[in-house]
């Protein structure tokens, strides 16, 4: 049993990002080039092992664990692509326009209350996964125990016989260590997409 199942989060305990916020972590996101020092060999290897845990770990739906990963002031946005020409100079990604996941820490224990629930039908039966990460750069920032990494994932569905699957799209997170530990403080989603053909989005990325 899944004990987020019963948990109703304490939005009173987490920190709270508003619109204003939640903007300047959009932005902070889009800033994210790869540009700064790479990491040595050796953290790098350690992020690579918990990106495999955390596939690990949402292929087998132990959300438990995986929400521990999360930190209390997360910002988890996945925005929608626009289809434009070349000549059009306006930012791809507007922290304004509407996302297909706009949530903080809270929001994501509401949705996998709701999965643990038994009562959202598109996951009775289960939807199968599994979850391939890879092309993990990681890069020091200016605060001291936090990193930005990019890496590209790709995720393969399959529910009953015949709803099958397969999501590919570039993430890029900010992770900060604490108390010897990664936390998932910020991540972008990226989509190639502009129109998800796949029938629901109940997974996480």
């Amino acid at each position: 049993m899944n004990a987020l199942a019963d948990r109703k989060p304490d939005y009173a305990a987490l920190p709270t990002l508003d619109r204003a916020a939640a903007r300047a972590a959009a932005e902070s996101l889009l800033a994210m080039r790869g540009d700064g020092l790479p990491v040595d060999d050796a953290l790098l290897l350690q992020i690579e092992r918990f990106y495999r845990r955390e596939a690990r770990l949402l292929d087998e739906e132990c959300y438990d664990a995986w929400y521990e990963t999360l930190a209390d002031d997360l910002f988890y946005w996945m925005p929608l692509r626009e289809n434009r020409f070349r000549r059009d100079k306006r930012q791809p990604l507007d922290p304004d326009a509407m996302a297909m996941f706009d949530e903080r820490k809270a929001d994501i224990a509401v949705r996998l209350g709701r999965l643990a629930s038994n009562l959202v039908w598109t996951e009775d039966p289960p939807t199968r996964h599994a979850y391939v990460v890879s092309n993990v750069e990681a890069f020091e920032t200016p605060v001291p125990g936090e990193f930005e990494v990019h890496s590209v994932f790709v995720q393969y569905r399959n529910r009953s016989e015949h709803d099958d699957a397969t999501l590919t799209g570039r993430r890029r997170d900010l992770l900060r260590l604490k108390d010897g530990r990664f936390q998932i403080a910020r991540r972008l989603i990226l989509m190639p997409q502009s129109v998800l053909l796949t029938k629901n989005l109940s997974a996480f990325f």
